[in-house]
């Protein structure tokens, strides 16, 4: 009766044991510094497996009436700018992502930043993850550079 008994713990820790999920794989850290997307997008080469972060566009940009206004009427005000990223997937699953963006001006200098996680849904050939960035209406101008780091997760 003990051997039964032996057999059967034995049998069920090996069932256990081979019903267990096989651990995740590990994800990808990519960086990018960009042109600051402004009339035009611009193109991005972050890909993960069978997905891939294609471009990245701005929307609501302040523009040069909006600047020559916060100088005279209020140097403190501010611009939600939208950053949207377009997307493909190719893979049957969803992909997790984290996206960090950080407006830089020309020596380097932080001048906003933001971001966003996100699930980039299986077989889209083109859809997008959009997320705003709060910045000094003045400091628009001044923006020459983004820089990106994108966490794929898994």
């Amino acid at each position: 009766m003990k051997a039964v008994r032996s057999g059967i713990v034995a049998l069920a820790a090996l069932s256990l044991l081979s019903s267990r999920p096989a651990p995740a794989e590990a994800g990808k850290l990519l960086e990018a510094t960009v042109d600051v997307p402004r009339e035009t997008r611009v193109d991005l080469d972050l890909s993960y497996e069978k997905s891939a972060l294609l471009w990245i566009e701005s929307h609501n940009d302040p523009q040069a009436s909006d600047v020559e206004e916060a100088k005279t009427k209020d140097p403190k005000d501010i611009t939600f700018v939208l950053f949207r990223f377009h997307y493909k997937n190719g893979d049957y699953v969803k992909h997790k992502v984290k996206i960090r963006a950080i407006l830089l001006d020309a020596d380097g200098g932080v001048l906003g930043e933001g971001g966003r996680s996100g699930a980039l849904d299986a077989q889209k050939a083109d859809d997008t993850l959009t997320f705003p960035m709060k910045i000094k209406t003045l400091d628009w101008p001044k923006a020459t550079k983004l820089k990106l780091v994108v966490t794929f997760l898994s």
